[in-house]
């Protein structure tokens, strides 16, 4: 279900909200600082990729798995641009036709912790050695002893893979509201800060 400011799925659990813009701005900016080449993983309410197109990347390829949001994506215009290649599949089943990529950004909904390791395990493949990775940092994001418990989890998990994180935190208090949270079945998001992943090459960081 859409509207202006939220995706929900059909059991009224949001899929993707309009608070979240400041962050996707930021995730943007970040994995699009060398310009290049752009990846996005899952599209949602296309808060990152509107935001990911105003730093008019060479390339800009999104693979998104929904059929009703794939359906979206094309009514508004997003086959339609120049620099856009979209992917209908799951990122799974797409491996395939992906390239390699100056900056990478991964969101999926209705997927696991497991879903993004495993992603992670394809990143030497898909990320270009000087290039940048990022991800929604949503991991249990309703408790804050085991939000930072993930955060250190993931940073440990890609630094065996070659890569550092950096953890830049955003206050997002502000932005959230009871009103938010109207007709939403679960609070994904309860937490004063949130820390925006920006990962790179270990070698390139240094």
């Amino acid at each position: 279900m859409f509207s202006e400011d939220k995706v929900m799925d059909t059991e009224s659990k949001a899929v993707m909200m309009a608070w979240e813009r400041p962050l996707m701005e930021a995730h943007a900016k970040a994995i699009c600082s060398g310009g290049g080449h752009i990846l996005n993983i899952g599209f949602g309410m296309g808060l990152v990729d509107t935001a990911i197109q105003q730093y008019k990347p060479l390339s800009h390829t999104i693979v998104e798995a929904h059929p009703e949001v794939y359906g979206r994506m094309l009514q508004n215009g997003w086959g339609e641009k120049e620099n856009v290649k979209i992917i209908f599949g799951r990122w799974q089943d797409v491996l395939s036709q992906l390239e390699s990529y100056d900056g990478i950004f991964f969101d999926t909904y209705g997927e696991y912790y497991e879903d993004m390791r495993e992603f992670h395990q394809h990143l030497p493949q898909l990320l270009k050695p000087e290039g940048i990775y990022s991800f929604f940092n949503g991991l249990c994001g309703g408790n804050p002893f085991f939000h930072v418990v993930y955060c250190q989890l993931v940073a440990l998990e890609l630094d065996n893979l070659g890569y550092s994180t950096q953890l830049i935190p955003l206050p997002v208090k502000d932005c959230l509201g009871e009103e938010t949270w109207e007709g939403v079945k679960h609070k994904y998001w309860q937490l004063d800060t949130y820390y925006l992943p920006v990962c790179q090459s270990i070698d390139d960081s240094e």
